[in-house]
């Protein structure tokens, strides 16, 4: 028992770490007060006005067409238009706001060589995950934060169907978790490849636009190729709008791959690169 205690305890004060270093110092609290203001902006205009703006005809008839076009008919008859819209709107916003705030993993230490001194204390195995899962925790924080500011938004408005909407409460937050899983993967990868933050942003941004494009190319000429397209996450976003019902399919266990996978890569290129 207390070797697999020892093997867990580096991980968990690595994990601590991450959390101090967003609440307890500049540039966490930066980051924090923007992320504070463009949520601030989202949640005062189209979440707290989704009551009026579904209310208005002409907007119901033309959402009505689109929502049947997407499949999001669903979202009409949730107990709070409030959660709708936030969900349509963070299913889409948060996997950018994972990259950015999950950035900086492992990057600053090869950048400032302080890795050499971490691992004196701790395998590299152990710095990847302990990092991994503080910044998963800091984006399960920031979900339950927003989401927690819409539900009350819709609960000051009409507090009688709070107790029917438990199932919507966890579809929207499970889904938006595993959502973001595959990019703070993608982003401790990057962050094993690169030494700089601020390059694995734009790796990100750049290579899966790219690589799906030379998919799409090959595809025209080797159709089974396209199913490649899997590997890149977030591209599955708008099927994950879509979902109605809290369970496990497909689009749950491809984004749970998609992390198990990115992690794999970036375990064997950490554990193998020179500091």
């Amino acid at each position: 028992m207390t070797a697999p205690a020892s093997a867990i305890t580096p991980v968990w004060l690595i994990c601590q770490f991450e959390l101090t270093r967003l609440f307890l110092t500049k540039r966490g609290m930066i980051l924090l007060a923007a992320f504070a203001m463009i949520w601030g902006l989202i949640l005062y205009y189209p979440v707290f006005e989704a009551v009026n703006i579904l209310n208005n005809e002409s907007f119901t008839e033309n959402i009505t067409v689109f929502s049947s076009t997407l499949n999001l008919q669903h979202l009409m008859a949730w107990p709070y238009p409030e959660l709708a819209v936030y969900w349509l709107l963070a299913v889409f916003t948060f996997p950018v706001i994972a990259i950015i705030m999950t950035s900086d993993q492992t990057a600053s230490d090869s950048e400032r060589g302080t890795m050499r001194f971490l691992l004196l204390r701790c395998t590299r195995n152990q710095l990847l995950f302990g990092r991994f899962l503080g910044q998963l925790f800091i984006i399960c924080f920031l979900i339950a934060t927003t989401m927690l500011a819409a539900i009350l938004m819709g609960v000051s408005r009409d507090f009688s169907p709070l107790a029917s909407t438990f199932d919507e409460v966890a579809l929207v937050y499970s889904n938006l978790v595993l959502a973001c899983l595959p990019f703070i993967a993608l982003m401790a990868l990057f962050n094993a490849l690169f030494k700089s933050s601020k390059l694995s942003i734009v790796a990100t941004i750049i290579a899966i636009p790219i690589i799906k494009a030379l998919l799409q190319i090959a595809a025209y000429y080797v159709p089974v190729i396209g199913e490649l397209a899997i590997v890149l996450p977030g591209l599955q976003l708008t099927e994950l709008a879509q979902i109605s019902s809290l369970n496990l399919g497909a689009l749950q266990i491809t984004a749970l791959l998609q992390t198990a996978a990115y992690l794999i890569l970036a375990q064997i290129v950490l554990t193998r690169r020179a500091l």
